[in-house]
């Protein structure tokens, strides 16, 4: 049944993503040859706000999607036939956060796509650069800089997978009963709260570190990664650091699922 609540997740989310792949790709084609024309600096500026503006409309259609795909199919009148169909809130919550997942995965695919032909349309340097700049960089790294760039991509897809199953408990909680009457303002305190939380979180572990005896030797490793010759030990330190913070991320990630599916087994009110 699991498979099944994934397919309709897709199909109730696909069309609003595929417009939005759609005018990147459009926006990515259709502007640099018109901003070519025009050889000042003034152009060159709007060009770069319009980049940064794709990005930002990217980003907050897909965070609003992905509140669509969660609270209009558990707390809206399409509650009513998701709570009677035969899963459970466990798989409910799960399909919601492996649709996002995936929806994640692939706008972050297609947003880079998109910038880096809208770099290339708008001749900023050279093809001949670019690739001799891009093989340059892959030459000063070995397995461990390769290995870095997928753990940065890793991390970053577990903060934002995070982000949304916090998106989902504050939203949970803004739908319980007892608060009906303040449910927006409780929903956005509740996103903030958790978000403090994770902040003091990261500081005491933060703390706690600074107090090892082990840590001078990360100082020194972070002092000294300006010399070519240490950089790859900072990069060592850096799939560490990346590697812990995925699991941080995973760990809340869970933290938030059970806290949506105790409140949809226990609290549940729908509109």
């Amino acid at each position: 049944m699991l498979s099944k609540l994934i397919k309709y997740d897709i199909r109730s989310t696909w069309r609003d993503f595929a417009g939005v792949y759609l005018s990147i790709l459009l926006g990515v084609l259709i502007l640099p040859p018109l901003f070519n024309h025009f050889n000042n600096e003034i152009v060159k500026t709007i060009a770069g706000f319009i980049a940064v503006s794709i990005i930002i409309t990217t980003i907050v259609v897909m965070v609003i999607t992905l509140f669509k795909i969660f609270n209009t199919n558990v707390f809206s009148k399409e509650g009513y036939l998701t709570m009677t169909l035969p899963v459970t809130a466990r798989q409910i919550v799960v399909s919601k956060l492996l649709v996002s997942s995936m929806w994640i995965i692939l706008t972050g695919f297609v947003s880079a796509v998109g910038i880096c032909i809208y770099v290339l349309n708008m001749n900023v340097a050279p093809m001949a650069e670019i690739a001799a700049a891009f093989q340059k960089f892959m030459v000063m790294f070995d397995s461990r800089g390769v290995f870095a760039v997928v753990l940065m991509i890793l991390a970053m897809v577990a903060s934002s997978v995070k982000e949304i199953a916090k998106l989902f408990l504050a939203c949970s909680i803004a739908h319980l009963k007892q608060l009906n009457r303040f449910r927006v303002p409780v929903g956005i305190l509740s996103y903030f709260v958790f978000s403090w939380l994770e902040t003091l979180v990261v500081q005491a572990v933060g703390l706690v570190v600074a107090f090892m005896p082990f840590s001078d030797v990360y100082v020194k490793q972070l002092e000294l990664m300006n010399d070519p010759s240490s950089i790859m030990q900072f990069i060592g330190l850096f799939n560490g650091v990346l590697s812990v913070g995925i699991l941080y991320s995973c760990v809340l990630i869970a933290v938030y699922a059970v806290g949506t599916v105790w409140i949809l087994n226990h609290k549940l009110d729908l509109d």
